[in-house]
């Protein structure tokens, strides 16, 4: 077993690790989607049924976190949990996966910061137009506000654990309180039968409905953050289980609501995404609250992306340092400060590789995030894995059967998103992307794989 523990502060409360989850899981993709993605896909009904089912399916998978948290209390989540029950080589399968889920979330909602300011203040970042990548206007302005962003949470995360939670923990609440507002003040002042149908007339409900499915992976990735942070818990690991169950209906809950504003506020939904606006959920606000309303909405995106940002680093730097402690990585990224306590190489490696991401534009990072799904998928498949074998060992045959039936249900995620002709079959600039990330890890794994499989365990 690894023995990486006792390097980090025990500073996180409950509230925190809980904002930590929820931070994590409701990003930009809540606000932008709706208009974009869930309702052209699914419609108000099946958004809200592929939303809850996915919760669902999701909460199972997490059982098995928080029973393989109380088991190994340590950074690293995921990846230390498929060493010990299935060995290295599977391990590096799992983190490398992991890496670029967490990494890629970082820098995509930095430069979500680019499409709250083009809607809310419009022509004041977008000065020094650069080039145009795949569609997207690249500015100079946006750049540099997500590079601002990307370097000022890496600094915050540096600090301290601590700050950092404190900052979520506030910012998670502010995300929820918004939300709430702005979805009771919609829903009292619209036409609710705007809603209805409930399904696109285009398909059948039920691939609507699975296509909605195929993407919770994506939704929901960020409450398996929780297991990266266990070393810095001051409580005992059994309530993880609770804090990741109630961040994951409370995320579902507000994902349905954003998507419910969208299609209720001022016209039958369908003839709102005819009209093709920029982002529908902004333009419904706007023209049901005003100005007022849509500063609550920018507010509530605001918090979205920071505490992104904030719980992805986090993740990120704490896998990082938990796969350099057993050898996948280069030892530099085992560094913890003596002043801060925290894992500062790997914070600011994370920072330098998603500063080079806003100069490559948005459309090109959303090809990296689609395919995200399918290393959240792995990676649910390989810790639901390890949970069955790891309690069949200790005789715990419950927890045993929903770690089995855990890892079914993220076989079935992977298999919407990778077998043609399914609901939520990646694109093909998604399967380049892909290919691509799995060929560099192929070539990584193979530069160290004497050292690393023939090490200690």
């Amino acid at each position: 077993m690894s023995d990486n523990t006792g390097k980090f502060k025990k500073a996180m409360r409950p509230i925190d690790v809980w904002g930590l989850a929820l931070g994590a899981i409701i990003g930009w993709g809540c606000f932008v989607l709706p208009g974009s993605a869930f309702l052209p896909k699914a419609g108000p009904l099946g958004t809200a049924a592929g939303m809850l089912i996915g919760a669902l399916l999701i909460i199972i998978i997490a059982l098995s976190y928080g029973y393989l948290i109380r088991k190994f209390p340590l950074s690293g989540g995921e990846f230390i949990y498929t060493k010990e029950a299935i060995g290295k080589r599977n391990a590096f399968v799992c983190g490398w996966g992991m890496i670029l889920a967490y990494w890629s979330l970082i820098p995509l909602n930095a430069t979500a910061l680019a499409l709250i300011s083009r809607f809310l203040f419009p022509g004041i970042v977008q000065q020094g137009l650069l080039y145009q990548i795949a569609g997207w206007d690249v500015y100079a302005g946006e750049v540099v506000l997500a590079s601002a962003f990307i370097i000022i949470m890496a600094l915050v995360n540096i600090r301290g654990i601590k700050q950092a939670a404190w900052l979520q923990t506030a910012i998670a609440l502010t995300l929820v309180g918004c939300i709430c507002i702005v979805t009771f003040l919609v829903m009292c002042s619209s036409d609710w039968s705007n809603l209805t149908p409930g399904f696109p007339d285009s398909r059948r409900w039920w691939k609507g409905v699975f296509s909605i499915v195929a993407m919770a992976p994506w939704a929901f990735i960020g409450f398996d953050c929780i297991p990266q942070s266990a070393e810095e818990y001051n409580f005992s690991h059994k309530k993880s289980t609770g804090i990741m169950i109630s961040a994951i209906l409370v995320a579902a809950i507000l994902y349905v609501a954003v998507c419910a504003v969208t299609a209720v506020g001022l016209e039958p939904w369908q003839q709102l995404l005819a009209e093709r606006h920029n982002w529908p959920t902004g333009h419904v606000v706007r023209n049901t609250l005003g100005i007022a309303g849509l500063s609550v909405l920018g507010i509530a995106m605001f918090c979205a992306v920071v505490s992104g940002m904030n719980a992805f680093y986090i993740s990120t730097s704490r896998l990082m340092y938990a796969m350099s402690i057993e050898g996948s990585l280069p030892k530099w990224f085992s560094y913890i400060s003596p002043k801060y306590g925290t894992p500062s190489h790997a914070i600011l490696f994370t920072m330098a590789a998603s500063l080079f991401a806003p100069w490559f534009g948005r459309e090109i990072l959303l090809w990296i995030v689609d395919m995200t799904s399918v290393g959240a998928a792995i990676v649910f498949a390989y810790t639901t894995a390890s949970a069955a074998i790891i309690s069949r060992k200790n005789g715990d045959k419950g927890q045993m059967w929903i770690g089995w039936f855990g890892c079914l249900c993220s076989l079935f995620f992977l298999s919407l998103l990778i077998i043609p002709g399914m609901p939520g079959y990646l694109t093909f600039q998604s399967r380049v992307v892909l290919l691509v990330w799995i060929a560099i890890g192929v070539l990584f794994y193979l530069n160290i794989r004497k050292s690393y499989v023939k090490g200690q365990n």
